[in-house]
């Protein structure tokens, strides 16, 4: 059997850069507290997520923020063997969208499940963890 061909590249890719979260401060401490949040628009109620600093429904700048809840169910995924740049000392991992009791739907990586077993309809549960770098982030986990 003949190999396939590969190209191999000899760069590497580094990023830098920062994220300004002084509206959306209170997300990022909610998770190192182990807490889900996002933001609510006080004119309107429309309930958003990822938070946001004005309501993209209704341009609305009061905002308060609410209580998401954990329980999820898994919506769609996909397998993501060939990791990009910046996820390079990544072992391959999941990508999933999971659905919240309130119906708002999130992306996040979803750990502890091979892939041949991750179904769509199965019950996540939305958990918090610190980076290596000490970056609060959330995940999908089975319940």
């Amino acid at each position: 059997m003949a190999e396939e061909p590969v190209l191999h590249s000899r760069r590497t890719l580094t990023l830098r850069f920062n994220i300004p979260i002084g509206k959306t401060h209170e997300f990022w401490d909610a998770l190192k507290q182990g807490r889900f949040v996002t933001t609510k628009c006080s004119t309107c109620g429309n309930v958003c997520f990822p938070p946001q600093a004005d309501c993209p429904k209704c341009m609305g700048d009061k905002l308060e923020w609410v209580e998401l809840g954990r329980d999820a169910t898994l919506v769609t995924y996909t397998y993501v063997q060939i990791t990009p740049a910046s996820f390079a000392d990544s072992d391959p991992y999941i990508i999933a969208i999971g659905e919240l009791s309130n119906g708002i739907k999130v992306l996040a990586w979803l750990e502890g499940v091979q892939p041949d077993k991750a179904r769509p309809g199965m019950k996540l549960r939305v958990d918090t963890r610190t980076s290596k770098e000490g970056s609060p982030y959330y995940v999908f986990v089975p319940v």
